[in-house]
C-alpha cells in the first residue's frame, strides 16, 4: 500500500490533476483494512483529485460488505459499489471456488441499499458448463429483481494458472462450450432490451441514466490513470504503460528507478486498431470518419460478415454490430484491424 500512495505521488509530482473518476478494483479492494483504504484515500484526493460530482466505483465482495464496511465506504467518498456476485446459484458459486453463497449476496445487495448507496452493479457469469439457460434465466431475473441498477456480465473464461485451468487440465472439470454462452448471451440482450434497460456495451447493461461513467471513458479512447501492480494508463492520444504484476518487483522499484513500468507510443494503425476494439463494443459503434485513409480497406475486410448479416454500416456512415455478430464482436473487429 505504501508504495501504491508513492507511486501516486510520483505520477502527479507537477501537481494535483483533477479526476473524472475513481474505480477502485481489477482485484477486491474490499478487503483492506479501513486504516489502508483511508490512507490510500487521502493520498489520492491530495493528489488526483476526484471532481465534485464525481463517480467512485469500488469493487466488492458479498461477503465484505457490513453496515459498518458501507459506512465507512460512503465516508472516503465512494458512491458507487460493483457487487461480485458471479452468480445465486449455491452450487455454481463452489464450482468456482467462490467465498461467498447465495443468501449473503442477497444480503449485501439489501444492506447496500439499506445504506442509501443507489448506484449498484452486479456481476454475473455466463456460460457455465454443466448450466442450463433456465439458470442463467433465473440469475438474471434474480438480480433485477433486487432493484440493481446496472449488470456487467461475461462469459467464464479459462486463464491460465487458475484453479479451473488445472481441474479442466487434470479432466475433472470440462471446458465452457462457446454454443452454450452464445445462447445465454443472446437471450440476455433480448430479455433486457424487452425490459428498457440501455444495452449501452456488449458486455454492461443498465437501468437508463446509469451508465458507468468510467468505464465509458474508456471505451471513448479518454484517458486514464492507474496506479498499483499490473495497472494499464493511456494518455489519450498515444501514450500507453502498464506496471510490473508482480507485487515485490513493484515494491522495489517504487521510486529507484523506472523499471516498475513499462510503455510504448501507439503508431497510426495502433490508434485506429483500438479504436476499432473499442468502439463497436459500444451502443454507439464505430463512426468510419475515424478510420481515416483506412476506412475503405476496413470496409473490404468486413464484408464476409457484411453478407452474413454480422455487422452494418448505416446511412450516417456508423458501423455497428447488429445482434447476430455481438457475440463475436472480438473476431470482427480483429478481421478489420489494419496490419
Amino acid at each position: 500500500m505504501s508504495s501504491m500512495k508513492k507511486e501516486l505521488k510520483l505520477r502527479f509530482k507537477e501537481g494535483p490533476l483533477e479526476q473524472e473518476t475513481y474505480y477502485w478494483g481489477g482485484g477486491t479492494p474490499s478487503i483492506l483494512p479501513n486504516i489502508e483504504m483511508s490512507s490510500l484515500a487521502q493520498v489520492a484526493f491530495e493528489n488526483a483529485p476526484l471532481k465534485e460530482g464525481g463517480e467512485f466505483t469500488l469493487e466488492v465482495n458479498p461477503d465484505d460488505v457490513t453496515p459498518q464496511s458501507l459506512k465507512f465506504w460512503r465516508n472516503i467518498g465512494v458512491n458507487r459499489l460493483s457487487i461480485g456476485v458471479q452468480s445465486f446459484m449455491n452450487d455454481k458459486l463452489q464450482w468456482m471456488n467462490r467465498t461467498h453463497d447465495s443468501d449473503q449476496a442477497h444480503a449485501a445487495i439489501k444492506r447496500t441499499q439499506d445504506a442509501g448507496f443507489e448506484n449498484i452493479s452486479v456481476d454475473l457469469i455466463y456460460g457455465i458448463p454443466d448450466s442450463s439457460l433456465g439458470e442463467w434465466q433465473n440469475n438474471v431475473g434474480i438480480a433485477i429483481e433486487t432493484g440493481v441498477v446496472h449488470l456487467s456480465t461475461y462469459a467464464l473464461t479459462v486463464e491460465e494458472k487458475t484453479k479451473l485451468f488445472y481441474q479442466i487440465k487434470k479432466g475433472e472439470s470440462r471446458l465452457p462450450k462457446g454454443e452454450r454462452a452464445e445462447e445465454d448471451f443472446r437471450w440476455y440482450r433480448n430479455q433486457l432490451n424487452g425490459l428498457g434497460w440501455d444495452l449501452y456495451e456488449i458486455s454492461n447493461s443498465c437501468v437508463p441514466g446509469y451508465r458507468s461513467v468510467h468505464n465509458s471513458m474508456y471505451w471513448s479512447g479518454e484517458p486514464y490513470f492507474g496506479i498499483g501492480p499490473g495497472a494499464h494508463s493511456y494518455d489519450g492520444e498515444q501514450a500507453r504503460r502498464w506496471n510490473v504484476s508482480n507485487n515485490g518487483k513493484y515494491r522495489r522499484a517504487i521510486g529507484v528507478d523506472n523499471s516498475w513500468f513499462e510503455e510504448e507510443l501507439l503508431g497510426p494503425k495502433d490508434i485506429i486498431n483500438e479504436k476499432i476494439m473499442t468502439s463497436l463494443r459500444t451502443k454507439e459503434g464505430l463512426d468510419f470518419r475515424d478510420l481515416g485513409k483506412w476506412a475503405n480497406g476496413v470496409e473490404k475486410s468486413w464484408e464476409p460478415h457484411v453478407n452474413s448479416k454480422r455487422i452494418l454500416k448505416n446511412e450516417l456512415g456508423i458501423w455497428k454490430l447488429l445482434d447476430s455478430g455481438l457475440f463475436w464482436a472480438d473476431r470482427i473487429a480483429s478481421d478489420g484491424f489494419i496490419t
